[in-house]
């Protein structure tokens, strides 16, 4: 059997940081067109094999032969000239400047008369990543694209060096498993075309998925190389970690092992606040089902991913807060943040630490708030609305008495002066008197003094008896009214005249909302046998958010005149809740919709 002449043969080498031997006596072959596997616990020399072969580092001694003839050492310059890729375990790559610029550092395209050629590397680094199945925008500084787009950029510019020698450090724990199935095809095409790959992974299954021989370091020590299809995993786990157990004692301890993180993994999914894990590049590492609703994707699509370009869609004004204390290594508290248009929610950082106390990550508690929010506002408008129907029962008391006692005297000085001066004076004062005791029946709609007569209702012919009442007010305006009825007859119980007062008090703030000609929409829907929701659309201006929170409180008006107490939709609100029943209001720039939802009557 012909002896194969090895791409790379390493012999007795020695590489010390200061005192520490990194590299102590270490040999290491690579044949040509083999994916070669290395492992070994941390600092076991993985990385400085790597820096020696990238020109990063020189050995202190032994013998260092690349194409069968013995070199010094590399320098980073020479080993891309002798066609040496690398992807190294910390992400190398220059976030100011865009991916082009980032594939062709020290290795610009120039013509002869030395002018870069921008269209060449452009085209060319369009290539690269179409061959890594990734379309990403070029323009644009990399610190604008996710960590893994940034990390299949440097993998890109390894490939762009058209190299012998493809080394992968560490890489499948910054891609999702979607981008490490495109490494893998990468590194079987690689091979497949007569080239040689060094792959570092702590992840035994990518060593037997594709390796054909795996080195194992320790200590600075090479352990063995082995081949790979006559290991298994326990061997190889026991060959590459420095405790000694019998084949039985790991297997155990592996499945207990295993079972343990599974059943904290178990934990962190179904607990009932988000919880998201980030390493210490603030890239998720996992995410539970509580955390997973308030995004809506899937698991797969969080994962990988690093924080600021999560959250800084969703939380514009204190996604930058919240990535800089995670940086800090610190604690901190965001309270009621508007995650989206209905929900709130309160989020919670901390530094996650390993048993040497070092910090390798962080926990982000997101908690939805958003019910406990409303259930306070609603209390607390509740509240608000008991003290106005407390107040409202002590003044109906004490003015009604006095208002009649006036009214009667009217009546009674009216005879006496009858002349036209005297009786429009009293006509005049009697109108003031019936304004005020229309405010003082307005706050006693708050009150429970009075009861409701409840009887089954038709909602199509209330709003039908409300519409012709209002004909004249919408035909003066030559407002457009659009009323869809209902094909079957829907019944409700309740107060008729109530319930009038509310749809007279919506379409007249729609008229009045809409300028002349404009258009108002009534349509009625129905969930199946529970309730019923009537919708009066116009097209007026829209209502501003920050007054939008306000329309329901009592006193609260954007109308000028006298006659407006701010009352209205108070009250309105007070006796749709008296049915058992909702009201609410959305307005965008260009409508508003309010909507009285009732629970249908029963046969």
């Amino acid at each position: 059997m012909s002896h194969i002449e090895p791409l790379i043969s390493l012999k007795n080498i020695h590489v010390t940081y200061e005192s520490f031997k990194a590299l102590n006596g270490i040999d290491f072959d690579l044949n040509r067109g083999e994916i070669h596997g290395l492992v070994g616990e941390h600092r076991a020399g993985k990385s400085t094999l790597v820096k020696l072969l990238s020109g990063a580092v020189s050995k202190e001694s032994g013998q260092f032969f690349y194409k069968g003839k013995e070199v010094e050492s590399f320098s980073p310059r020479s080993a891309m000239q002798n066609g040496i890729g690398i992807v190294y375990q910390d992400l190398n790559v220059i976030p100011s400047i865009n991916a082009v610029e980032n594939i062709f550092t020290g290795q610009r395209i120039v013509s002869t008369l030395g002018f870069i050629k921008s269209k060449e590397m452009k085209r060319r680094a369009a290539s690269l990543l179409d061959s890594l199945n990734m379309k990403i925008n070029m323009e644009i500084p990399l610190s604008s694209l996710t960590r893994q787009e940034q990390q299949m950029v440097e993998i890109a510019k390894a490939l762009s060096l058209n190299p012998e020698i493809l080394i992968f450090d560490e890489i499948s724990t910054r891609l999702t498993p979607t981008e490490m199935e495109k490494i893998y095809k990468l590194l079987f095409d690689f091979k497949n075309k007569g080239k040689s790959i060094i792959y570092i992974s702590h992840n035994m299954d990518e060593i037997f998925r594709f390796a054909e021989r795996v080195t194992i370091l320790q200590d600075g020590r090479r352990i063995g190389t082995e081949e790979v299809k006559d290991l298994d995993k326990i061997k190889l786990m026991k060959l590459t970690y420095s405790f000694v157990l019998s084949r039985e004692e790991l297997e155990k301890d592996n499945m207990e092992l295993y079972l343990l993180k599974k059943y904290n993994e178990n934990i962190i999914k179904n607990i009932p606040i988000g919880v998201m894990i980030l390493d210490k590049d603030k890239q998720i590492t996992q995410v539970n089902l509580s955390a997973l609703k308030l995004f809506n994707p899937g698991e797969e699509e969080l994962n990988g991913k690093v924080l600021g370009t999560v959250l800084g869609n969703i939380l514009k004004d204190h996604g930058d807060e919240i990535t800089e204390a995670i940086e800090l290594m610190s604690e901190g508290v965001w309270e009621d943040l508007q995650w989206s248009e209905n929900r709130i929610v309160t989020i919670k950082v901390f530094p996650l630490h390993d048993n040497s106390q070092d910090c390798i990550g962080s926990i982000l508690l997101l908690e939805d708030v958003s019910q406990e929010r409303y259930f306070n506002d609603y209390l607390l408008r509740s509240e608000k609305i008991a003290s106005v129907a407390e107040l409202a029962a002590g003044v109906a008391h004490e003015i009604n008495t006095p208002l009649s006692v006036i009214h009667n005297y009217i009546d009674l000085l009216k005879p006496i002066y009858n002349d036209s001066y005297s009786s429009d004076k009293l006509e005049r004062i009697k109108n003031q008197l019936s304004m005020i005791s229309d405010i003082i029946g307005g706050l006693l709609s708050f009150s429970k003094i009075q009861s409701l007569p409840s009887k089954r209702l038709d909602i199509t012919e209330l709003v039908d008896d409300v519409v012709l009442l209002l004909h004249h007010k919408i035909t003066s305006r030559n407002i457009h009214l659009k009323w869809e009825k209902d094909k079957q007859n829907i019944y409700v119980s309740g107060d008729e005249n109530r319930l009038k007062q509310v749809l007279i008090n919506l379409l007249i703030n729609g008229i009045e909302a809409v300028l002349e000609g404009g258009h108002i929409e009534i349509f009625i829907e129905q969930n199946e046998n529970e309730w019923v929701e009537i919708s009066i659309r116009d097209d007026g201006s829209g209502i501003a958010p920050h007054i939008l929170s306000k329309i329901f409180n009592p006193f609260f008006s954007t109308k000028a005149g006298k006659k407006n107490t701010g009352l209205g939709l108070s009250i309105c609100q007070h006796i749709i809740e008296s049915h058992n029943g909702v009201i609410t209001c959305q307005s965008g720039d260009e409508n508003t919709t309010m909507g009285i939802r009732l629970p249908i009557s029963g046969n």
